[in-house]
């Protein structure tokens, strides 16, 4: 019997957490029934990567900090500027371009943060993406093998049986053998942290194994046929109750919980105020902030939508990151605060002196 060859192969993100991490944390070799090895590996490669990012976290708020004070001083400026010039375009955007020298003032470099970290939100995503991919296929691949294995052994010690009997006999041991072999890796309450926390089924079926798209597996060199027998079992067990009604594999905790995180981690970063561009009226402007408050909804909305039809994992990722990314956010906003009070008082200190 020929069996399915492991096809998909893991990207350097993945190989990280599948092979490196999550081999690391199964060789502890203790049993991880409610939270799971693979989740304890999401959360361990969440806090790894937090404080391998942390350098460019702290520049990010800095210049960020940095960039709102730029703005405050040189608003009343621009908004000068902007009276002066009236409709004279080429004038404005002059003058403006010098306030921004003065200042030592960068457009791009404000926008440069947010780039930097949606770059690497998608890089995870694909990481997360190759292990969960690597994953389900590894354990079709095992479970193939127990099959038939247990399916060709059942056939040879029953030689007095029929062939219709047979083939009924080995499959039934067949199938008992791969229900006793498959262990689900859950998280809490979500029963399968492979498949999305959500109306979903816990085991995938072969159109979501084998699909492509957003929240497909992807894994295309499989025999559709196979997968459906030698599955047949597993998903009738796991994803159909006891009244033969669909199983959720979650509730939509982690899914709410990122995005609810995401929110306020983005409320504590609070982007420069835009200045008037030329030519623009204040309709315009009003509009342009408008815009520029609605973008940093974004943000968690496309976590929001990635959670629902992604793993449990990456969601998992999101949530724990948003802790960390949340807990940074306040302490700097309060230490930054306490620094530019200590730094007022000194100056106002030095005022009263003169």
């Amino acid at each position: 019997m020929d069996f399915m060859i492991l096809a998909t192969e893991l990207n350097w993100i993945g190989k990280l957490i599948y092979n490196g991490l999550y081999t690391w944390v199964q060789s502890w070799g203790n049993d991880y029934s409610l939270i799971g090895a693979f989740g304890i590996t999401v959360i361990l490669f969440t806090i790894f990567l937090k404080i391998a990012m942390s350098p460019f976290d702290i520049w990010q708020k800095t210049l960020a900090n940095k960039n709102a004070k730029k703005m405050k001083i040189m608003k009343p400026e621009l908004d000068k500027v902007a009276k002066q010039c009236g409709q004279n375009r080429e004038l404005l955007m002059q003058k403006q371009r010098e306030v921004y020298k003065k200042y030592k003032y960068s457009a791009f470099s404000a926008c440069l943060p947010s780039l930097i970290t949606l770059v690497i939100f998608f890089v995870v995503l694909n990481g997360f993406n190759s292990a969960v991919r690597h994953y389900n296929s590894a354990v079709f691949d095992e479970l193939s093998q127990t099959y038939y294995s247990v399916y060709d052994a059942a056939i040879s010690e029953n030689p007095e049986m029929t062939d219709t009997q047979k083939v009924a006999y080995a499959t039934e041991k067949a199938e008992e053998a791969v229900l006793e072999a498959y262990h689900p890796e859950r998280f809490l309450l979500t029963k399968n942290i492979f498949m999305p926390d959500t109306w979903k089924s816990p085991i995938p079926d072969v159109s979501v194994y084998s699909g492509t798209g957003m929240g497909k597996l992807g894994i295309t060199d499989v025999d559709r046929n196979q997968y459906t027998k030698i599955m047949a079992p597993i998903i009738k067990k796991y994803n159909v109750n006891d009244a033969g009604k669909k199983v959720w594999n979650g509730y939509l905790i982690l899914p709410v919980i990122a995005f609810i995180l995401s929110i306020l981690s983005t409320k504590l970063i609070k982007p420069p105020e835009q200045p008037q561009m030329a030519g623009q009226t204040e309709e315009q402007l009003k509009a342009q902030q408008s815009q520029a408050k609605m973008m940093t909804y974004m943000m968690p909305l496309m976590m929001g939508i990635f959670a629902l039809f992604y793993s449990a994992a990456f969601t998992l990722y999101m949530v724990v990151s948003n802790i960390v990314t949340t807990l940074f956010n306040l302490t700097f906003n309060i230490v930054t605060k306490q620094i530019d009070a200590r730094r007022y008082d000194a100056e106002l200190a030095r005022t009263i002196k003169k």
